[in-house]
C-alpha cells in the first residue's frame, strides 16, 4: 500500500498494513484560505479581528473585544463575500509548493463558531454569553454556519480533499470550556449541520479539539465525525479506541506537554515515547500517531524538531504492531 491508501484504510475502518504517521501521510490543504480566520502572519481577518503572530500559532491580540453584549452581534458580525476570491488558483498555488499526491488532504478549515465567539468578544465575556443568553449565542452561530458551508463549498470545490479538518478549540487541559448540556443545546445542531454538509460531499469529517474534550466523544460520534484530532493523553485513548472502534478515528497520542516534548528530552526520550504510542495505542485499530511537542520553542507543527528523525525512524521499526488486530 502506498501511505495514502494505508491511511485511508485507517480511516475507512478497512484492513491497513501499519500505523500510520501523521506527519508522513497527511497534509492540510486550503493553507491560503484558511489565513482568512486567522492569519498565521497576524493583520486582521476578514471578520475585522487583529491577530499576532507566534511561534505557538497565530493568537488574537491581547485585549481585542469587538463587543461585549452577545445581543448586539449582529451590528458587528459580518460574513465576508467569498466570491471575490479566487480558491481555485489557491489551490494552484498550493499544489505547485507542495506535493501531497501521496498523502491524505485534508481541509484547514480552522476556527469553528465556538472560537468565533470567544475571539470577537474575549474568552470570559464569550463564556458569559453562553451561560446567559444562549438564544442569542444561538443566532450568531447560524448565521456563522453560513459562512463556514459557503467557505467549504468553495474550497471543496478547488481543493478536492479527501477529509475535512474542522477547528473547534472548546477545552482547557482539564475540562470542557463549557457544560454538556451547553454544547449539546447551543453547539451541537450546527455542528451536526456542518458534518452532515462534507458527508453529502463525500468526505471524511474530522474534528479538532485539544485538550480533555473526552466527555463529548458520544456526541462526537452521534452527529457523525468521523475522525478526531488532536487527542492529548489528558484524555483516555486506550478507552476511547476501544469503546469507539469502527465509529471515531484517533489521531494523537503523543504527549505535547510533558517530558518528551520539552527542549531537554535527548534521543532515547522521544524513541521511547514513540514505542509508548504505538504499543499502547497502535494494538487497536483507527489510531494514527500524530507526534505534536509544545515547549519554548514553540509548537513543532510550525516551527519544527530536529528530534523528529528519531520519531521517524522509531515509527519505521514499531508501525506494524497493529497488524494483526481483530
Amino acid at each position: 500500500m502506498t501511505s495514502k491508501e494505508n491511511t485511508l484504510e485507517v480511516l475507512h475502518w478497512g484492513r491497513p498494513e501499519y500505523v500510520p504517521l501523521a506527519c508522513e501521510s497527511i497534509q492540510l490543504v486550503g493553507m491560503i484560505p484558511g489565513d482568512f480566520d486567522g492569519p498565521m502572519k497576524g493583520g486582521r481577518d476578514l471578520f475585522g479581528i487583529p491577530w499576532v503572530p507566534g511561534r505557538e500559532g497565530a493568537m488574537v491580540a491581547p485585549g481585542f473585544q469587538m463587543f461585549d453584549d452577545i445581543c448586539q452581534w449582529d451590528q458587528y458580525i459580518k460574513r465576508p463575500d467569498l466570491s471575490i476570491y479566487d480558491f481555485n488558483k489557491f489551490a494552484e498555488t498550493e499544489y505547485k509548493m507542495v506535493d501531497s499526491s501521496d498523502k491524505v488532504r485534508t481541509l484547514f478549515c480552522q476556527n469553528g463558531l465556538f472560537m468565533k465567539l470567544v475571539n470577537s468578544m474575549g474568552f470570559m465575556d464569550g463564556l458569559i454569553a453562553l451561560a446567559e443568553n444562549p438564544e442569542a449565542c444561538m443566532d450568531m452561530f447560524e448565521y456563522l454556519t453560513g459562512y463556514v458551508l459557503d467557505y467549504m463549498k468553495r474550497a471543496i470545490d478547488a481543493y478536492h480533499p479527501d477529509m475535512v479538518t474542522y477547528f473547534e478549540d472548546m477545552a482547557t487541559a482539564s475540562s470542557l470550556f463549557i457544560s454538556l448540556d451547553t454544547y449539546r443545546k447551543v453547539l451541537k445542531p450546527f455542528h451536526k449541520k456542518i458534518v452532515e454538509y462534507v458527508h453529502s460531499r463525500g468526505l471524511l469529517f474530522q474534528m479538532h479539539i485539544c485538550g480533555k474534550c473526552e466527555d463529548i466523544m458520544d456526541d462526537m460520534v452521534d452527529i457523525g465525525v468521523d475522525a478526531w484530532h488532536s487527542a492529548q493523553i489528558s484524555n483516555d485513548l486506550a478507552n476511547i479506541l476501544q469503546k469507539y472502534k469502527g465509529k471515531l478515528v484517533v489521531e494523537g497520542g503523543w504527549d505535547s506537554q510533558g517530558p518528551p516534548s520539552f527542549l531537554t528530552a535527548g534521543e532515547a526520550d522521544v524513541r521511547a515515547e514513540t514505542r509508548r504510542c504505538l504499543e499502547m495505542y497502535g494494538i487497536f485499530p483507527g489510531f494514527i500517531l500524530s507526534p505534536v511537542m509544545f515547549n519554548e520553542q514553540g509548537n513543532s507543527v510550525l516551527v519544527g524538531d530536529e528530534r523528529f528523525v528519531f520519531i521517524e525512524d522509531e515509527w519505521k521499526k514499531y508501525r506494524y504492531i497493529c497488524r494483526n488486530y481483530g
